[in-house]
């Protein structure tokens, strides 16, 4: 599983195979099987493939970043933003998913220095991304959102997390940025109804 990454929901192994941007499970008795032989990995779950290990920094979400909520509507901030998702998007659909997902891990480890609350202009764009709601719906749009909003946070040299996240019952994937244990795109009761599968 050199491109796998994974975790485990109750008694149920769940899978991201990232060179083929895809989600699976094992059959009942493969699952039972393999969940029956594991040890708790050394850090707890989720389980990360080579090239893409999980940040030494990361804790799991507590709070929602209270930068979503304040500064006013900058009409230019807001735009973009907007531009920035649509950028993703276009990446996303032209790249492969390990591809993207590989870039991202490696400004993720290029040793950003500050807290998105430290720096305004970081503060404004966190701002801005959740604006851009009112103008572009979010709906499906998770994971662009949240590159994007990363990207630009990362080139202002902040600490930030993209967190990809499943649940099952019926089964669903999400995805969030996080700075230290702050959602910064998202509400806290929401991203907690997922188990993180990839954190970068």
């Amino acid at each position: 599983m050199e491109h796998t990454a994974w975790t485990l929901i109750g008694d149920t192994a769940i899978f991201l195979d990232i060179r083929h941007d895809r989600y699976f499970r094992l059959p009942p008795a493969g699952n039972a099987q393999f969940v029956s032989a594991l040890e708790i990995p050394a850090g707890g779950w989720p389980v990360q493939p080579p090239g893409f290990e999980r940040p030494g920094t990361w804790a799991p979400p507590a709070s929602r970043s209270p930068l979503i909520d304040s500064g006013p509507f900058n009409l230019g901030d807001v735009a973009r933003a907007i531009w920035m998702q649509k950028r993703v998007e276009r990446r996303l659909n032209s790249r492969p998913f390990m591809t993207v997902m590989s870039d991202l891990a490696g400004l993720s480890a290029s040793k950003p220095l500050a807290d998105p609350s430290s720096d305004a202009m970081a503060a404004r764009m966190v701002r801005a991304f959740e604006l851009a709601r009112l103008l572009r719906s979010a709906a499906d749009r998770c994971l662009a959102r949240s590159i994007a909003l990363a990207l630009c946070l990362m080139r202002r040299r902040c600490a930030v997390q993209v967190v990809l996240g499943v649940k099952l019952s019926p089964f669903s994937a999400h995805c969030w940025v996080q700075s230290g244990e702050h959602v910064l795109n998202d509400s806290l009761e929401e991203v907690q109804r997922y188990s993180p599968i990839l954190v970068l």
